[in-house]
């Protein structure tokens, strides 16, 4: 049987919130679920990050525990095959113009479909091609890119940028301005694309960059089926009857976009789908044991639990265990 262990991204509320979303979930949810697998455990453990790390704590845990990089992952679950060299993610996003800076916003909800990625692709492949790079086909806000020189760069993922001034997490290198050069290329040449106005006239956001990370090192190239990415899980029912490795991603969106009542509203879904479920299949031993991981930007919450663990009845269900107290204001 294979590790019974889940992450949720951004489950644990931020500081400045934690103590009103605790309350209110705690109104919400009763003691059944999340409140049980937080308050009767066999282990607890907080590990806190930099506010500038260039990955969230999900990001680096999920790394270190499949020994794989954020590109290998991403290449696996979207079954591309790359040549031997030094790859990167390129995501094509929406960057917000204030005052005296851009900001990365989440790629996700520019609702990219495949035809208008694929239009705005071709142009940035062209681009690539006359400078010697190679750029592969994801999908609609996931693509690759061969640049071997490059490969000193010290690039940030773009949820960890998210919501921030692009100029401090930017990718960084000796040959920085060649990525800027060809960036700026890219960027007038969709600026002009009929595509934009289209999108503007749909009350879409337009596309008007693109975030470079994930820098790795295939000396050998890649085949899709060399590793098993992480599982989205499906139904709590495959995992109790199969457990493996899950992450359940339903909160980033919400999060990136601090819309704490539709993050409030997943968490509640959670507890409804996943989190009671999960309680009652430990305490009537289906389940034998649970390794769950919940993080938000720079905390990671990791808590095992087990059918014997729920017998703590001194210890009384409660969310508290959300909120770290050592931030929370």
């Amino acid at each position: 049987m294979s590790h019974p262990e889940i992450i949720i991204p951004f489950s644990l509320p931020p500081a400045e919130h934690a103590k009103d979303l605790v309350k209110m979930l705690a109104s919400e949810c009763g003691t059944d679920g999340l409140a049980m697998l937080l308050s009767r455990h066999q282990t607890l453990k907080r590990t806190h990050f930099d506010d500038f790390s260039p990955e969230l704590p999900h990001e680096t845990w999920l790394t270190k525990t499949q020994q794989h990089s954020n590109l290998q992952q991403q290449a696996s679950t979207l079954g591309v095959e790359l040549t031997a060299g030094h790859w990167f993610i390129l995501n094509p996003v929406h960057l917000h113009i204030a005052r005296n800076h851009l900001v990365l916003t989440d790629y996700r909800q520019l609702a990219l479909s495949e035809p208008d990625s694929i239009l705005l692709y071709q142009k940035a492949q062209a681009l690539c091609e006359e400078v010697g790079l190679e750029l592969v086909y994801g999908n609609a806000t996931s693509w690759f890119l061969r640049a071997n020189d490059w490969a000193d760069f010290a690039t940030s993922t773009p949820d960890a940028a998210c919501g921030h001034n692009i100029e401090i997490w930017s990718a960084k290198g000796q040959k920085e301005l060649a990525w800027r050069k060809l960036q700026n290329e890219i960027q007038m040449e969709w600026f002009i694309h009929p595509l934009q106005e289209q999108r503007e006239r749909r009350a879409e956001k337009v596309v008007n960059g693109l975030w470079l990370w994930g820098g790795t090192a295939l000396k050998n190239g890649f085949k899709a089926e060399q590793i098993k990415p992480a599982s989205p899980a499906h139904s709590v029912e495959n995992f109790i009857l199969t457990p493996q490795l899950t992450v359940l991603d339903q909160l980033s969106a919400a999060a990136l976009a601090n819309d704490w009542g539709t993050w409030a509203a997943g968490m509640i879904e959670l507890e409804r789908s996943w989190f009671k479920p999960l309680y009652t299949a430990l305490k009537d031993r289906k389940l034998k044991q649970l390794h769950l991981h919940l993080s938000n930007s720079n905390t990671l919450l990791s808590v095992q639990t087990s059918g014997n663990a729920l017998r703590k009845f001194w210890c009384v269900p409660t969310l508290k265990n959300l909120i770290d107290t050592s931030r929370a204001s």
